[in-house]
């Protein structure tokens, strides 16, 4: 398999259609399960696009299901010669400590997921300065004052995720009550569809108008339980307000593109370095959505949380860590 890969890799360059240059072998970005996921995958995806538009550059490609595989892909893109590859997400967090460990020569961006090894940048966002936002949105939005928040598992940027939106909601209405559920505690919550419609449902009997969805996958199966009760879903990572137009106030997005496209122009200037990378308001790598899906919903809202957003990305609104407020424990 190994040499079949290489072999593969070999080829693809042979029948490109033009010559290799040396750039073409520095970079390589690995995808889990699918390019177009309408996710992580898609949004890395596109920071990879505008890299190779406005750099001209070519960059190796690859999908994997395993961890196995993660590995696999990561060894024989470095004995190829690439020198800066990059994936997404947690889940390749062990993956990435084996190989990096036996590449020290090679440059490895995780995004979405930490490894402290010298020859890896780990890209990691300010989730709950986002999730302040939707929580300000939810809190102003509501008309019973009962607000939910669904999480796939209880890890770290999902409570990040948890303890913004429990702040922005308190911010902007501080009688509000607040529901909290999580789905499971292994990775398959994230896609349980199930979980969430189920959850979602005993959200809307308890009161709630409006619930944000920090569950991948599964969280589309509470917006669209909220949508078909004529409720208010809040989206994550992505923009899906245009699932369900007109029941998605907003969605906190998480701007994995950017971190793509940063990571793969600082390792073409030669200004990549290792270590942990934090993306926030500031930074443009966390944002609330707007656009004509959401346009009414949100137009008497936008000047507050555009305030609030100006606010924390200059460090005049301090959005608090979830270890240091109670009601996030």
């Amino acid at each position: 398999m190994q040499f079949l890969l290489i072999l593969l890799l070999v080829v693809a360059m042979a029948t490109s259609g033009r010559a290799e240059t040396l750039a073409d072998r520095q970079f390589a970005i690995i995808f889990n399960n699918t390019k177009t996921d309408g996710g992580f995958n898609e949004l890395a995806l596109r920071g990879l696009q505008r890299f190779k538009t406005e750099t001209g550059t070519d960059a190796r490609e690859n999908v994997i299901r395993t961890e196995e595989e993660s590995i696999r892909s990561m060894r024989n893109f470095a004995r190829f010669g690439i020198r800066n590859i990059l994936l997404i997400g947690f889940v390749n967090e062990g993956a990435v400590s084996t190989v990096a460990q036996e590449f020290p020569d090679v440059h490895f961006t995780l995004i979405d997921g930490r490894v402290d090894l010298p020859n890896v940048r780990s890209v990691l966002f300010r989730e709950d300065e986002a999730a302040y936002l939707a929580g300000m949105a939810a809190g102003l939005a509501s008309g019973t004052g009962t607000v939910g928040f669904i999480g796939a598992m209880p890890i770290p940027p999902i409570k990040r995720f948890e303890c913004g939106f429990i702040q922005g909601a308190m911010a902007s209405r501080p009688s509000v009550r607040l529901l909290r559920r999580f789905l499971g505690n292994e990775a398959n919550a994230f896609r349980d569809k199930d979980a969430a419609h189920r959850v979602a449902e005993q959200m809307i009997g308890e009161g709630a108008d409006v619930v944000f969805a920090a569950a991948g996958y599964a969280g589309i199966g509470v917006l669209e339980t909220m949508a078909t009760a004529g409720r208010l879903g809040i989206g994550v990572d992505t923009n899906q307000n245009g699932l369900f137009p007109g029941h998605v106030l907003t969605s906190a997005l998480k701007r994995v593109d950017v971190a793509a496209y940063l990571a793969l122009k600082d390792a073409h200037e030669g200004k990549w370095t290792g270590g942990v990378q934090y993306l926030g308001l500031a930074e443009q790598g966390v944002d609330w959505a707007r656009d004509e899906a959401n346009a009414a919903l949100v137009a008497g809202l936008a000047p507050r949380l555009g305030t609030a957003a100006a606010e924390i990305a200059a460090g005049s609104l301090a959005v608090r860590p979830a270890e240091l407020v109670e009601s996030c424990r």
